[in-house]
């Protein structure tokens, strides 16, 4: 089975081919440090400063759990693709970071695991202003 964590934000809307989606918005964001604004949840400094709150740590355990639990049972179904999406305001540094992180610890179990992120292009135009 090919699993797919995809990043989104729920301000262009939630991401209609995800099998799960997990909302991130309760998280610490970046967006209102002017440091991180800019940068995104592929940088080391946004996911050091998401995963330095042990809510973050705690939301991922349980996110982790979930999936360790039901992903076996999508495959024991004949699921071929599964689609975990985590949405945050904008998708650029909460929900880039989780994907990150999970994809990361998933990897290891799972060899056909990739990550996109839907809407990390489309924000940056609109910081800056275009």
């Amino acid at each position: 089975m090919q699993i797919e964590f995809t990043a989104f934000g729920f301000k262009y809307g939630i991401l209609t081919e995800a099998d799960i989606v997990f909302d991130v918005r309760c998280l610490e964001n970046p967006f209102y440090i002017s440091a991180l604004r800019d940068k995104t949840g592929e940088d080391k400094e946004v996911r050091d400063y998401i995963m330095s709150f042990p809510e973050t740590d705690e939301v991922l355990k349980r996110i982790r759990d979930y999936l360790e639990y039901t992903i076996p049972l999508y495959e024991k179904k004949g699921k071929e693709r599964l689609v975990v999406a985590f949405g945050c305001t904008g998708g650029q540094h909460r929900s880039v970071t989780c994907a990150y992180v999970l994809r990361e610890y998933f990897a290891a179990q799972y060899p056909h695991i990739r990550m996109a992120m839907r809407d990390m292009d489309r924000n940056q135009k609109d910081i800056a202003g275009k």
